[in-house]
């Protein structure tokens, strides 16, 4: 058979990934899973998701899209750890890829036991600013997974601080890359009317200077400082509104209202808690912001950027490398630098409306030419192919014989 005729009968390997998760809450890290699985060239790749832990509506979001959700509760029963090893071991994967550290940790300690033996991934998305004050309980465990890292085929971090941050915790990045979260940009995009909409749902005037913040509530999320923050801004610039978005930032968290309220901002601060249609209330910002203590690479800046809304956020995290030089940077912690580099945003908004605007622009190409979900899909694609190929000298560019 001569090589025209032999690649006509060849077909595409179908790589199997076995995508072990510590959980499916809503957090970053198991949205981006999601919004992974969405897009992966499913002809090409065939997969299932093991949840360590409980049952969510994403593992439903997941099988929707056909794919099998097994969710192991092991909060409840570790010993269920066991029919992780059963259900890798019938689904024979190709690669292994762990979301988080007990994801990773999970594959790691049962590929050598599977028939393929299959290489696995970590992706660790934890910052670790201001990690030594976690309880003794935290980090002893993440110098464990430190000492476990040099064993899978791939550490992948989602910021290259992140990355530099876990070498300080005996974690051995030799075999390390990066992959940036991306941002879907078939449904995060400029649009105003739908922003509007949630304006109106809120009582909030069109002409309102909105400051939105997605995030879930979380000690190192700082929505305390975000609010303290407010509270000076609002003193200055009364037609300004603001806007908190995300799990269990809600009316029914007491520490918030009851803050809201001292502070004087009843009216002002309005608290949405988790929203399914993320990208209709990105429209509804005049500026996005992060007040975080800690980051790795937070999706919302890029959902924000790429609807050509400015971001604010402090400087932790990949957050500096993302802003660029379209919003600003301020110092962790600093509610008054905050409040500060808003008031600075209110004014350009107000005194010089086409540099603003042009701002937004400039965000949004920078998201739409470095972090975009097409982009990050690719190279998860790519780097599925490259472990199978290593794991599989014997087979040639992916490509079996019919």
């Amino acid at each position: 058979m001569n090589d025209n005729n032999k690649a006509k009968n060849k077909v595409t390997k179908v790589i199997k990934v076995a995508h072990i998760s510590t959980g499916l809450e809503t957090g970053g890290a198991e949205v981006q899973l999601l919004r992974l699985l969405t897009d992966i060239d499913k002809s090409k790749f065939e997969m299932i998701v093991i949840s360590l832990h409980n049952e969510t509506y994403l593992a439903d979001r997941i099988r929707e899209l056909g794919l099998p959700v097994h969710s192991l509760q092991l909060k409840k029963n570790p010993l269920n750890v066991r029919k992780a090893y059963s259900i890798l071991k019938e689904f024979n994967p190709d690669v292994i890829h762990g979301t988080m550290y007990e994801g990773g940790v999970v594959g790691t300690l049962f590929n050598k036991f599977l028939p393929k033996k299959p290489p696995v991934i970590w992706t660790v998305h934890e910052p670790l600013e201001h990690y030594d004050k976690e309880p003794i309980r935290k980090r002893l465990q993440l110098r464990t997974w430190g000492l476990i890292s040099k064993l899978p085929a791939c550490m992948m971090y989602v910021s290259n601080l992140n990355k530099e941050q876990h070498v300080a915790w005996g974690f051995n990045n030799e075999k390390s890359i990066v992959i940036p979260n991306g941002v879907d940009t078939s449904k995060c995009f400029p649009n105003r009317p739908a922003g509007l909409k949630v304006r109106h749902s809120l009582m909030i005037p069109d002409d309102a200077f909105v400051i939105g913040k997605i995030a879930r509530f979380h000690r190192q999320k700082n929505h305390i400082g975000f609010m303290h923050s407010a509270a000076m801004l609002a003193k200055t610039q009364p037609h300004v509104h603001f806007m908190l978005v995300g799990t269990n930032v809600d009316e029914n968290n007491e520490e918030l209202v009851n803050l809201r309220k001292e502070l004087g901002l009843e009216g002002k601060v309005h608290m949405l808690g988790n929203r399914e249609d993320i990208p209709d209330v990105v429209n509804a910002f005049d500026l996005a912001t992060l007040t975080s203590f800690g980051e790795a690479f937070p999706l919302t800046l890029g959902e924000a950027m790429v609807s050509g809304i400015p971001c604010v956020a402090t400087a932790v995290g990949d957050n500096d490398y993302i802003i660029g030089d379209t919003g600003l940077i301020t110092p962790i912690g600093d509610d008054q630098a905050m409040a500060e580099a808003w008031q600075k945003m209110v004014e350009t908004k107000k005194d010089t409306p086409d540099t603003y605007a042009q701002m937004g622009q400039a965000a949004r190409q920078r998201t739409l030419d470095n972090f975009t979900l097409e982009q990050q899909v690719k190279q998860h694609e790519d780097l599925y192919r490259n472990l199978y190929n290593n794991n599989n000298a014997s087979e040639s560019d992916l490509i079996a014989e019919s």
